[in-house]
């Protein structure tokens, strides 16, 4: 199960689509900045997972001192090549206290719905090891449970380049997780398939688990905005102190 979790991310079709979220990097550095300045907090920031560095390339250019970490090989490969000036680590982020010691950041930030692929016990252990790396305040970003169900279609194509990609959706309301099974086609041929499953939150049990890990949310915002969050919204993300 963990095995085929890791060969998820290490999928040439799974980075193509986290490609296209390129430009979001840089509304989320800008955001980011923006918590620095009304948080007044120092500018080292631990980006986990980094993936292809797509947030840890515009902190870079925006003066932050930044260390990324994933779990996929390929995707610390890219994050190298697309970004200098970062320092880019193979890990695990349910074990970051190995990976750093002693060593603390200023804020780590967990973007783009990165929780869920384990256990929820994995999850708690996640945000406990993002607490303790973390001096000052530790941001999760998340998909809202409660508006993917009711909003999101179950089958729907979106296009990678180079490749058109049908995605086929399913709820489990019984475990809250969502199953993921994608085809990609290239000149009107199925060249391939990934497939996971999620576990989506609605916001009381994030906050749920977040109290577990022993981190202190202090304020809950849309994306990368500072509009409240609300049930209508797509994402939520939390600003925690530790």
């Amino acid at each position: 199960m963990e095995t085929e979790k890791k060969l998820v991310f290490e999928s040439d079709f799974y980075i193509k689509q986290i490609m296209k979220l390129w430009d979001e990097g840089e509304k989320w550095a800008s955001w980011i900045s923006e918590v620095t300045s009304k948080y007044s907090t120092g500018k080292r920031i631990l980006d986990v997972p980094c993936g292809i560095g797509r947030i840890s390339h515009f902190l870079v250019k925006k003066g932050f001192n930044v260390v990324g970490v994933d779990i996929s090989e390929k995707m610390i490969k890219a994050a190298e090549e697309n970004t200098q000036g970062a320092t880019f680590k193979i890990g695990d982020m349910r074990y970051l206290e190995d990976i750093f010691k002693d060593e603390k950041f200023d804020i780590t930030i967990n973007i783009n719905n990165s929780l869920g692929y384990y256990e929820e016990e994995d999850d708690v252990k996640i945000l406990n090891q993002l607490k303790k790396v973390s001096k000052s305040l530790v941001i999760i970003n998340l998909d809202n449970r409660d508006y993917t169900i009711y909003n999101k279609p179950n089958e729907y194509y979106t296009y990678a380049p180079p490749y058109l990609v049908l995605s086929r959706e399913t709820f489990d309301p019984t475990t809250s997780r969502l199953m993921v099974r994608r085809t990609y086609f290239m000149n009107d041929k199925e060249i391939g398939k990934i497939e996971y499953s999620q576990r989506l939150y609605s916001l009381h049990e994030v906050l749920s688990i977040l109290k577990k890990a022993g981190l202190k949310p202090i304020e809950i915002v849309a994306g990368h905005s500072w509009k409240g969050f609300t049930i209508e919204d797509s994402e939520m993300t939390i600003i925690s102190k530790v």
